[in-house]
């Protein structure tokens, strides 16, 4: 499992089925043992490594499964906020909200992680409801993100700021959007984050080349040092 998640953060997307590959190999072993807690959480971070390599329907039933085989509300609250990510990658508004009720009633009393915690969940709910069409909704909320703390892990920057970025392009906000994904980009580079680069891509498009094209030539300088 191990090995997989690392190879998760830092292969880039083409790759990204290998990630899961290897965290498949994990779930046997887990359900042998039939600990509920190491269960529920070789479920989650498999079901996060295919909603990355876009199996999401996948994702979805194994992060479900995560939730359910939760032992206690922390390991439940682990789940939660990647089955809202996997939910909303589905475009099931549905089953998006009703996870994000729950993560929000768990907020006040689970002590908070490097997932669990209202800056991440932020993030989660606006790439939430831009998936499931409710832009207007997300672009009301994006100057509303809490404060990080030393609680929420680096990359989770990362990840915020090209959410942030997609929500003020959708608002034709260009010159936020393109402050978002410089500071996002530098950030990609510095943490070798190959998948965040090509979402940086993807988000600045053609309407910010310049963006698009730092990013890209970050993803090949790394891409050229893990070949070397």
């Amino acid at each position: 499992m191990g090995r997989g998640v690392a190879l998760g953060n830092v292969l880039p997307e083409e790759r990204l089925a290998t990630a899961a590959h290897w965290t498949a190999k994990s779930l046997n072993i887990a359900e042998y043992f039939q600990d509920p807690g190491m269960t529920s959480y070789a479920l989650r971070m498999h079901g996060n490594e295919l909603r990355k390599a876009n199996l999401r329907g996948a994702a979805v039933q194994r992060l479900c499964r995560a939730a359910a085989t939760a032992p206690n509300d922390t390991a439940r609250a682990a789940a939660l906020p990647l089955l809202a990510r996997a939910a909303g990658a589905l475009r099931n508004g549905q089953l998006f909200d009703r996870v994000m009720r729950e993560t929000d009633d768990l907020l006040s009393r689970v002590d908070h992680t490097s997932l669990f915690n209202p800056f991440s969940l932020h993030e989660i709910r606006l790439r939430g409801l831009v998936s499931t069409g409710r832009t207007d909704v997300a672009m009301r909320l994006v100057e509303q993100s809490p404060a990080p703390t030393t609680v929420v892990a680096p990359q989770w920057r990362v990840i915020e700021l090209i959410t942030v970025a997609h929500v003020q392009l959708l608002a034709d906000d260009r010159g936020g959007a393109a402050e978002s994904l410089d500071s996002a980009i530098r950030e990609a580079a510095t943490q070798r984050l190959p998948h965040q680069l090509q979402r940086i891509m993807r988000t600045a498009g053609a309407r910010l080349p310049a963006q698009h094209a730092a990013a890209s030539q970050s993803l090949e300088q790394i891409r050229s040092e893990m070949a070397a």
